[in-house]
C-alpha cells in the first residue's frame, strides 16, 4: 500500500498539457489539488494545521506523563505510549508531505540522491508507523483481556514482556514494509519529479495487487477481528462478574473495579481507531485495481486518518483520570516555570525580590515546603541568570 493521496493514476483528459499526460499518468496517481483554487487549498489544509498541533502535543504530553509517573509504568500504558511514538512519527514525517500536496500538487520537491532517499524513507516510516499502531491496538486489547481474566496476574505487571513485544511490534513492521524501500522510486517527467511506487516494475506483474490485498485482511480485517474477539470475551467477563451471585474475592475486588475503567478507555479508542482508518485501508485496495475514486474521497481518506494521531489524545484525557491529572500538572509546570522566570526577569532590586518571594509563598502555601524550596532555587537561578 502506498501511502498517502498518491495512489490514483492521472487521466489524460485532466492533464493540461497533453503532450506530457502519458509520461505523468505512469509517474503519479491523481490530477487532483495542484488546479485547486486558493479558497479550496486553504479550507483543506487548514484542518493539518490544528491536527499537527494537537497531535504534537498531546503525543508528547502521552510519553510523559507514563515516564515521568513511576505508578503509571505499566504495560497497558507503555502499549499506549508505542501508540503515541507512532502517530507522532506519522504527524512529523507524512503530515507535511500531505500539506505540500494539497497545496502545490504531487510534484516531488527533492531531487536526485536526496530526492530518492527522502521518497523511500518519507513513506516507509510512514507506513511503518501505522503497522506498528495496528499491532498496538491488538498488544492493548491482548493486555486488556489478561488483565480482567486474570486480574492479579497479567502481563499489566510483566513490563518486560511489554517491551519485548513493543521491539516486536517494530521488527515486523519494518520487515512488511521492506517492499516499499524496493520499489519506492523518482522519476522526471516533463521536467518535475516525481515520486512513486512502482511494485509491478520494481519486483513483479501483479504484486502491487496482492500487497495491497494482503494489507487490507493481514493489516486491518484480521486485527479488527482479533480486537473484537478480545474485547468481546473482556466485556463479557467483567459483566458476568458484576451479577448477583457471582462470588469475588476482597483481594480481587479492587483490581476488577480498576480495569472496567481502563478498559472502557481503551475500547473508546481502538473504536476510534478503526473508524478512522477503515477508509484508509478500502480506498488502497480500490486504487490497485485502478478504481476511479474522486477527490474528495482521497482527501477524507487520509484526513480521517491523521484525524486519529490528534484525536487519541484527548480520548485519554476524556476517558483517563490519571491522564488528566497529569496532563494538567504538565501544563501547569510549564506555565507556572514561565511565570517564574519572567517575574525574576523582571526583578533588580533586593526590595523587589523580596517583596516577589512573599507573593509566591503566599500563592504556593498549599503546596507544602518541597514545593516552596522548588520554587526558591527556580528563583535564584532566574535572579543570577
Amino acid at each position: 500500500m502506498h501511502s498517502g493521496i498518491e495512489s490514483m493514476a492521472y487521466h489524460s483528459d485532466d492533464l493540461p498539457n497533453t503532450s506530457c499526460s502519458a509520461e505523468v499518468a505512469d509517474l503519479v496517481e491523481s490530477s487532483c489539488f495542484d488546479a485547486d483554487s486558493t479558497t479550496i487549498k486553504v479550507t483543506r489544509v487548514l484542518p493539518y494545521f490544528f491536527i499537527i498541533l494537537i497531535s504534537v502535543v498531546g503525543n508528547i504530553l502521552v510519553t510523559a506523563v507514563v515516564f515521568n509517573n513511576r505508578p503509571m509504568r505499566k504495560a497497558v500504558n507503555f502499549f499506549i505510549v508505542n501508540m503515541a511514538l507512532s502517530d507522532l512519527l506519522i504527524t512529523l514525517v507524512y503530515m507535511p508531505r500531505v500539506v505540500s500536496i494539497l497545496l502545490a500538487g504531487y510534484e516531488w520537491l527533492s531531487t536526485g540522491v536526496a530526492g530518492l532517499v527522502f521518497c523511500k524513507l518519507v513513506y516507509f516510516i510512514h507506513e511503518t508507523s501505522v503497522s506498528v499502531s495496528i499491532f498496538s491496538a491488538v498488544c492493548i486489547s491482548g493486555e486488556r483481556f489478561l488483565a480482567v481474566i486474570r486480574p492479579l496476574q497479567s502481563l499489566t505487571k510483566n513490563t518486560k514482556a511489554a517491551r519485548h513485544l513493543i521491539a516486536l511490534t517494530w521488527f515486523l513492521s519494518s520487515m512488511i514494509r521492506v517492499p516499499i524501500l524496493v520499489a519506492n522510486t523518482t522519476a522526471v517527467s516533463c521536467g518535475k519529479t516525481y515520486c512513486k511506487l512502482s511494485l509491478d516494475t520494481m519486483l513483479w506483474s501483479g504484486v502491487s495487487v496482492v500487497y495491497h490485498k494482503f494489507n487490507l485482511i493481514g493489516m486491518y480485517a484480521t486485527p479488527l477481528g482479533v480486537m473484537i474477539a478480545l474485547y468481546s470475551a473482556t466485556i463479557f467477563t467483567l459483566k458476568r462478574r458484576g451479577r448477583p451471585g457471582n462470588r469475588v474475592t476482597a483481594e480481587a475486588v479492587q483490581p476488577t473495579e480498576v480495569n472496567k475503567k481502563v478498559s472502557r478507555m481503551v475500547l473508546v479508542v481502538i473504536t476510534a481507531f478503526i473508524l478512522c482508518w477503515i477508509l484508509y485501508f478500502i480506498v488502497a485496495v480500490m486504487e490497485s485495481y485502478n478504481v476511479a475514486i474522486s477527490c474528495n474521497v482521497l482527501y477524507l481518506r487520509l484526513l480521517f486518518a491523521h484525524f486519529n494521531c490528534a484525536l487519541t489524545p484527548v480520548l485519554y484525557a476524556l476517558f483517563s483520570e490519571n491522564y488528566r491529572r497529569e496532563f494538567k500538572n504538565i501544563l501547569f509546570a510549564c506555565s507556572w516555570f514561565r511565570q517564574v522566570r519572567s517575574r525574576a526577569s523582571t526583578l533588580s532590586t533586593p526590595s523587589s525580590r523580596r517583596a516577589w518571594t512573599l507573593d509566591c509563598q503566599k500563592e504556593t502555601a498549599h503546596v507544602g515546603p518541597a514545593a516552596l524550596e522548588d520554587v526558591a532555587k527556580k528563583s535564584e537561578v532566574g535572579f543570577h541568570e
